[in-house]
């Protein structure tokens, strides 16, 4: 894992609540502000929404109304999708409230007015890798099955993982569609960020703390299982509902 060099990191997940992708775009935008609100109670001076739910449906109400730098996902996965496309059909896989927000394919056609885009909302992903199944249990692969189907019946060359949960599967996914590029959010977001920032080696200098909203979950050992050289230790729950 990277870091920059000179600064620390706080991360918060919302774990009483999620996930978000079914939730109402007004209630999104009421928890995603107290998000916020907690994370500039800590000192931070810029913000990272992982969030692909809440990128795609308050990331402008977010930038407004904050004065520290805000950056989502919808921007850099398309960017990148666009570039590397040959067919031109792009899809993107997210929660149903990404897939309303028609955040991606705005986004995409603004960069390239000739590419199309499908939408294919995936309701029972997040919820799955919630509650640690693995890729390759047969009710994960029952449900990507089904989903996308609409990619194997079309021309779709590149596929966006919309949602940062999604990553976890890539390769469940790239068997099912081992002709389809696979865009990793949170890949994409970080080759943007080292533009801005300066990446080293993670070191001890280095300072990671972590807040959840809910402590009774398996945030800790789920963590561990995807980090390398920063673990989840000192997971620290706090009330969000205070902010």
């Amino acid at each position: 894992m990277y870091l920059t060099a000179d600064l620390d990191i706080s991360y918060f997940g919302d774990t009483a609540r999620v996930p978000y992708g079914s939730r109402t775009p007004e209630t999104i935008g009421r928890y995603a502000e107290q998000d916020v609100r907690f994370l500039l109670s800590r000192g931070v001076e810029a913000i990272v929404i992982a969030c692909g739910t809440v990128s795609a449906t308050c990331l402008d109400r977010l930038q407004s109304r904050y004065r520290i730098p805000i950056v989502g996902v919808i921007e850099p996965a398309s960017i990148e999708a666009v570039q590397v496309t040959q067919t031109g059909h792009i899809g993107v896989l997210g929660t149903k409230a990404t897939i309303k927000s028609n955040a991606y394919s705005d986004r995409i056609c603004s960069e390239s007015p000739n590419c199309c885009v499908t939408g294919i909302a995936c309701p029972l992903l997040v919820p799955l890798i919630e509650n640690g199944y693995s890729p390759d249990d047969p009710l994960v692969e029952m449900a990507l099955d089904r989903y996308l189907e609409p990619v194997r019946t079309s021309d779709i060359d590149t596929l966006i993982l919309g949602c940062t949960h999604y990553p976890f599967l890539t390769q469940t996914i790239s068997r099912m569609l081992p002709n389809v590029r696979l865009i990793n959010i949170g890949t994409v977001l970080a080759k943007r960020l080292s533009e801005h920032f300066p990446l080293t080696a993670s070191s001890e200098k280095n300072l990671v703390s972590y807040y959840v909203s809910d402590a009774d979950t398996e945030f800790q050992a789920i963590a561990n299982s995807y980090l390398d050289a920063i673990r989840a230790e000192n997971v620290q729950k706090i009330n969000i509902e205070l902010y």
